[in-house]
Order: C-alpha cells, then structure tokens, then sequence
C-alpha cells in the first residue's frame, strides 16, 4: 500500500517512474491521470520529476527558503541517519520537503519500525512527564544536528556537486580529519566510519575518541495507556475561566468530542440556565380548597382532567386534590349555565310577567294581566 488512502492503490499495479515520465512527455499531464487515474495529480508530478532526475535531466528550480547546502546536508544526513525527518533537523529547516529528493531523483528515506518503537515510546514517556525520557529526546535531536554540522563541514570541501543523485563527500583522508577535528566524534564515526583508521594532518595531543552507542529503552513491552486529559479540577479550572472546548482539546491534545465527554461527565455546559417560572396564582392551602360534591354525570371531560393535570403540577398537589378542585369549579359552574335550546329554535328572551302569563296558560290557571312593555321587553 502506497499511503494514498484509496482502495484503488491496493488492486491497481503502480507505474514506474519512467514510464510517467515518458507518456507525460509524449502527451500531457491529463493523459498520465486518465491512464493512472487512481493516483493523485501531485504523486504523478512527483514521479516524473524522479525520474528525470535520475536519468540527469534537471528541470527549473523553484525559490527556497534554504540554500543548496541546506538541502545537501538534508538529503545526506537522511540517508546516514535512516529518516527524513532526523535530516531536516540536522539540517536545520523547517520542514523536510519531498521535491528536494525528487528534483535529484532520489526516494525520501523512511524511518524502519525498530526506530518508529523507539521515538513513539520516547514520546510517549516524555509528554508523561518522565525527565529520563525528556532528556533522552534531548540528547538524540543534539546528535542529530551534531551530525549535520559534520556533513556541513564535509561538503564545503567538495565544490562541485552532481546536479542529480547523491551529493559527493570528500575521501576519508587527513584533510577530511583535520576539518572534523573539533567536531563531536561520535558523529563523526557515524558518517565517516572509515576515518578512525586516517591521522589528522597535523597530530595533536587529544584522547582517542570513543563511540558510545545509545542505550536502548529498557522497555520491551508497549506502555500502559496513560490519560491524555488532565485531573477533573483542572478541566473545571479551565471551564471558569472561560475557556472553549476547542481551546482545550489543541492544549491537551485530545479530540474536542473528549472534552465535551468529561463536560457532560461533570455537569459543565455554556448555556444558558433555564428562566424561572413565576406561578400565576398563589398555591392553595389544605383549608382553603372547596369540598367537591359530585357532578351529575360523575365525568369530566378531557379538557377539565388537562386543568387538572395544569394545577397539580403547577400548585404541586397530587392528582386526586386537583381532580377535586376542578370537580368543584365544574359544578359551581353548571348552576349559571341555562339548559340548552332544541336544535333548530333559539333561545326564548322574556321578561318574568310574561313567562308567567304563557305557565298560568299551560296550567290552565286564570291568566294574569300585562302591561305593554311586559310585551315590548321579549
């Protein structure tokens, strides 16, 4: 697998360099990904651009923010350290770019298994705190630039350099050893092995030099994971003192979604807390509730049970006590409230006298006189 994170790099058979290089040439950049369409535009380029390279056809140089030394003592000190990485650190740059490999044809070394155990468990010990492992990190980043100042040294003395492949260094002679006389020996002895046997031009007095060959971790089983996030009084700490959720997971290294776990894990949120409700009505006391007689039917319908339900959970009684007031509301109610008119006639209006000649005329009793505006008032 190449690491383009496609399937497709799995099944498809890769190209070789040359042969993106010859069709791009022949035709144009559009057919290489029309051909190879499972690989990236930028990986295309890449590998033309190394293949050139290494058939000695150097291509217009791009503006760099390091010299050409710089990028020697990269490209040389990747190679004798086994790591990209270690050889732009020796070298000094900010990052190690993947076209300063290309542009002279050469595969950007990568770092072998053992000495990814090695740096991943360094780290590891080191963000835990461990003051053996700091300083162990510490002495393999000096080294590293130990030995890009030797390779600094080494390449000065060759003044000519190949435009592709490897930079030449200069033959281990005694020139070679008085130019790295003041150099650290242990990297000298790692990137000139050959030049402990050469005496320096001119010999001084000084102790020979002894290679010290790092001490390996004394752990040879995977660390127990270890908690990323800090202690809850800190996270509380950092939650009043306004800090966002995001601002958290970039200082602790971890994913915003853990920092909102430990959030809801200790009841910390950023809303708003919910407004109060003022009740409308004071709460009723036990001696001030009505008696509730029984309605004629015995039911309440289902918006008088909503009432009920309303008023227990607003005045905090139980259900039975509101069931009962409501009953009582109910009741008090039916006594102001007419029967209802047959359907199709309205409602009779008139006055008493009146109402009273029409019951003397249907009981046939005497009927009583009336007055004009006893008529008038229906």
């Amino acid at each position: 697998m190449r690491g383009s994170g496609s399937i497709d790099s799995d099944i498809y058979e890769w190209p070789e360099p040359a042969a993106v290089a010859r069709l791009m040439d022949s035709h144009s950049l559009e057919a290489c990904e029309t051909r190879w369409h499972w690989i990236g535009q930028r990986t295309l380029i890449a590998m033309a651009q190394r293949a050139r390279a290494a058939s000695g056809v150097t291509g217009q140089a791009r503006r760099r923010s390091y010299s050409d030394e710089d990028a020697a003592v990269c490209v040389e000190a990747a190679f004798i350290l086994g790591s990209a990485s270690r050889g732009q650190r020796a070298a000094g740059l900010p990052t190690a770019s993947q076209s300063t490999f290309n542009r002279r044809g050469l595969t950007m070394p990568s770092i072998s298994d053992e000495e990814r155990g090695v740096v991943s468990v360094l780290g590891r010990r080191a963000k835990a705190g461990d003051v053996a492992a700091l300083a162990e990190v510490e002495r393999r980043h000096d080294f590293d630039r130990a030995v890009g100042a030797v390779l600094r040294a080494a390449l000065a003395l060759v003044p000519v350099q190949p435009a592709t492949g490897r930079y030449r260094l200069p033959p281990a002679d005694a020139r070679l050893a008085e130019a790295l006389r003041d150099h650290d020996p242990t990297a000298v002895a790692l990137a000139f092995p050959e030049l402990a046997a050469v005496e320096p031009g001119e010999p001084k007095p000084a102790p020979p030099a002894i290679v010290t060959v790092p001490q390996p971790i004394p752990e040879t089983c995977p660390m127990p994971r270890r908690r990323r996030m800090p202690t809850d009084d800190a996270i509380c700490a950092a939650f009043r003192k306004g800090q966002s959720a995001a601002r958290m997971s970039s200082d602790w290294g971890v994913s915003v979604q853990a920092v909102y776990a430990h959030w809801r894990r200790l009841g910390l949120s950023r809303r708003a807390a919910p407004v109060a409700v003022v009740p409308l009505a004071p709460r009723l006391e036990p001696a001030q509730r009505l008696a509730a007689p029984v309605s004629p039917d015995g039911h309440l319908s289902v918006v008088d049970l909503g009432r009920a339900v309303t008023l227990a959970r607003r005045e905090g009684i139980t259900p039975a006590e509101a069931v009962a007031f409501i009953r009582a509301d109910v009741d008090q109610a039916r006594a102001f409230v007419c029967e209802p008119p047959g359907a199709g006639f309205p409602v009779p209006r008139m006055s008493p006298r009146l109402a009273a000649w029409f019951d003397a005329l249907v009981d046939g009793d005497p009927l009583p006189d009336l007055q004009m505006e006893d008529i008038h008032n229906v």
